[in-house]
Order: C-alpha cells, then structure tokens, then sequence
C-alpha cells in the first residue's frame, strides 16, 4: 500500500482547519502500479490543514486537507492541488461506508466521482495508520467539470453558471439561508466561487429560492426545466441502497454550468460525499421518512411522478447490470486494506470515537448484511424497476453474440420498440433480442 510521508515546518503541530501549515510531501508508491510522488530527499512543497466538522472534532484520529505547491498527478488520479486525507475514523464497518459509496457512484454514472486511494500517513515522523487520499471536491476539468464563476463577476451572462455549493448543516455567516416549504430551516454554503459580488449573490439567492418554491408548485415541466432529473434519480439510489439518512442534510452538493446559446443549464446533484450515517438507522422505510436528521428536499422530490419513474429506470440498470460487479469490487477493496486495517487499529484502539476494524473479514460481512438487506428491501418495493427507454448496449444482460459485440464495439443504444439506433440517433435496423 502507498505511504504517505507528511513533514510540517520545524515539526509544528496541526492544530485547526483553518491554518494552512507548510509542509513538504514525499509519496512512496510501494507497487509498480502507481508511480512515487517526489522522494525522500526531495519532497514536494505543500501546505497542511485539519479538514471536517464533527470528523476533527469528535475524534483523535483526524482527517487532513493537502494542498500542493503545483499541482500533482497522485496515485494515478489527475493533476491537481488539492486533496484530502479522510481518516474514517467514524466507520465500524471496516471503512467500507465511503468506499462503497463511490462505487455505487461510478456504477449509476454520476457525472463525476471523487476518487480515492487507500494509504498509510506518516505525519512527522510518526505513523498515523490507514488513510484515503482523496480528490477534493471542486470545480475542474478532472474533477465538477463546469465553467468556473469568477471572484466578484457581474456581468449577467456569466453570472448563470459555475456554481458549486453545499446543502449544510453548520452555520456561518456567509450561508444562504431560507425556510423549505415545509417550514424547515435550510442553509447553503457556497465552496466556488469564494468571494461574491452583489449581483452574485442575488443571482445564487433568487435560483435556491426558485428551486425550493419549484419543489412545492404544482408545475412539472418547470421542475425538469430547473433540475437534472437523471443525475437527481442517480444522487438519489446511492443514498438509498446505502440507507444514508443524513444524505440531503449535510455535504449535500449541487452545481450548476453556465448557460449557453440560449439554452438554460440544470441544476445537477453530486457529487456524492460523506456516508458516516450509512445504515445506522436499519429500518425498513425510505431515507427521507422519519428521518434522525433532516432530510431538505428530497422528500417532496420524491412526490413527483417524473422523478419516481426515472428512478426505477436507474434501478433496473443497477440491479441487472451493477449489483454483483459492486459487490465484487467491495470485496477486493475489503482484501486490499485488510493489514494496513489490523496496523491502523494498533494505533487507535481505545481513542476517542474510534471504531475496532481489526477483522476485516468480519466487517466485510457485517457490510454485505446490511447491504444484501438493503437491496432485498428496495426489490419489495420497486421490484425490477421500469426498464429505460433506451439502454446502454453495454450491458452485459446482452447475449454474446457477435453481433452483439460488435453493436456493444460501436457504442449503440436500442429502444423499447426494437429499433436500433447510432448513438447520433441514426436508425440502423430492427435488431431487440427479446429485452
């Protein structure tokens, strides 16, 4: 597994999550695979700061942000500055909860998803255990690829794109802030750009406002005018499959691009983040009923009929095409940590907050449980789902026959009534199969 050898300046402590502390980084990539990252006598330069709400609070064991001088190709993931160290120090499933959730993101196609790369820090000299480097959410080509909204804009043509923020649940005075039409309290941090002007800000104020009051009017069309039901129904199953009732709560992302030719651009769920809460509450209901925490928005999305639809056509997808490659691909993950996990709990046992990971063979399976039960509760209520009107021939649900192979080479889509379309929407015959 990588090592990660962080030095601060003179040794000085990491104290708080605003204090960006020079620092220097040295990655050793240990397998082939990945390619080091400086070396040992010459490490990059880079900054180091505390990162988290209740994850730096609640815990001894803390994550990191790590912001390079350049930006860096790391462990194989795109060039970039920033990125974090996420201890998961919360998770007593064998740090699966996040992992899992990225794949779950990568299987439904969610536009982007951070990816990550399981480590050991070793922090001024002192190992730290197990950590996940992680891609830093933010606006990007690699990463939220949106055209970015510039410090202090006014003009109204750029004003209508580039935004990335957060549904919150932590007060600062910079939150936007208004009342659901439910009565509940709801905030929303901005993370791009990161100072407004006062066209900005009214620009932001008025689209959350007309999002929220779109969600209670009786106005479909202006619904899907305004959001991406797609990479809505998506954001959503994630959640769902991993019963995570603090989804629409905290570390909630929307962004938004820039429109362009006249043509307004979507607002878009995701990327998906934090999954602390994943399958604590083990009741068989939906995320957003009853929930421990609330839950902005979704419950009254999940009221419109254009939304309900879509995500049982998502659901179709991943119960036949993505189910056992996630499973599978959980399960090498759950190998591939298992000694860093067993060094990690020799370093941690008995501190504050931390959870046992020792076995992860056994955490492994108490993770399928509660998946495997998860799944099998959302088949009792959408069954197989609605099959889409187009479907990917990539499937694997497609027999192998060579010219199913050759359809799946040219990247071609096939449609309810049997025809067979170019992804350019060309007819090319009437070839079903029997879907």
């Amino acid at each position: 597994m990588p090592v990660v050898y962080v030095n601060t300046q003179n040794g000085r402590a990491v104290t708080d999550t605003e204090t960006q502390v020079p620092a220097t980084v040295y990655i050793d990539s240990v397998l082939a695979s990945y390619p080091s990252l400086g070396s040992q006598t010459a490490p990059l330069p880079a900054t180091i700061k505390g990162r988290g709400n209740w994850t730096w609070n609640g815990f001894d064991k803390k994550p990191y942000k790590l912001k390079f001088e350049v930006k860096q190709r790391v462990l194989g993931m795109p060039n970039n500055r920033h990125w974090c160290l996420l201890a998961y120090a919360d998770d007593y499933l064998g740090f699966l909860k996040g992992p899992a959730g990225f794949a779950l993101s990568r299987a439904v196609g969610l536009r982007y998803t951070p990816r990550q790369v399981p480590v050991e820090l070793v922090l001024n000299g002192k190992y730290m255990g197990l950590y996940f480097l992680t891609e830093h959410v933010r606006i990007a080509s690699n990463r939220v690829h949106i055209r970015e909204q510039v410090n202090g804009e006014t003009h109204p043509d750029s004003l209508t794109g580039g935004w990335l923020v957060e549904i919150d649940n932590y007060s600062s005075a910079d939150n936007i802030r208004f009342d659901e039409g439910n009565g509940q309290h709801v905030m929303v941090s901005l993370h791009e750009p990161d100072s407004l002007s006062a066209p900005q800000r009214t620009y932001i104020v008025n689209q959350l406002n007309t999002l929220n009051e779109t969600l209670y009017a009786n106005s479909s069309a202006r619904l899907q005018q305004l959001f991406d039901i797609t990479e809505a129904a998506k954001f959503y199953l994630v959640q769902e499959i991993l019963e995570d009732c603090e989804s629409y709560h905290g570390s909630c992302f929307l962004y938004k691009d820039r429109d362009s030719l006249g043509i307004a651009d979507k607002w878009k769920f995701g990327p998906v983040w934090d999954f602390g809460n994943a399958y604590d509450r083990h009741q068989e209901t939906w995320i957003y009923n009853n929930p421990p925490f609330e839950q902005y928005w979704i419950g009254q999305l999940a009221q419109w009929p254009e939304f309900r639809q879509t995500v049982k056509e998502q659901w179709y997808v991943f119960y036949h095409d993505h189910r056992e490659p996630v499973r599978t691909e959980i399960t090498a993950f759950a190998a591939s940590i298992a000694t860093a996990a067993r060094n990690d709990a020799r370093v941690w046992n008995g501190s504050k907050g931390y959870r046992d990971n020792s076995d992860m063979t056994a955490k492994r399976d108490d993770f399928f449980q509660r998946f495997d039960w998860r799944i099998n509760w959302l088949y009792s209520q959408w069954g197989e789902g609605v099959r889409p009107a187009t479907y990917d021939i990539d499937s694997p649900s497609l027999p192998d026959t060579q010219a199913a192979k050759q359809l799946r080479n040219g990247r071609l889509y096939i449609l309810k009534d049997g025809k067979v379309y170019t992804i350019l929407g060309t007819q090319i015959g009437d070839i079903c199969w029997g879907l």
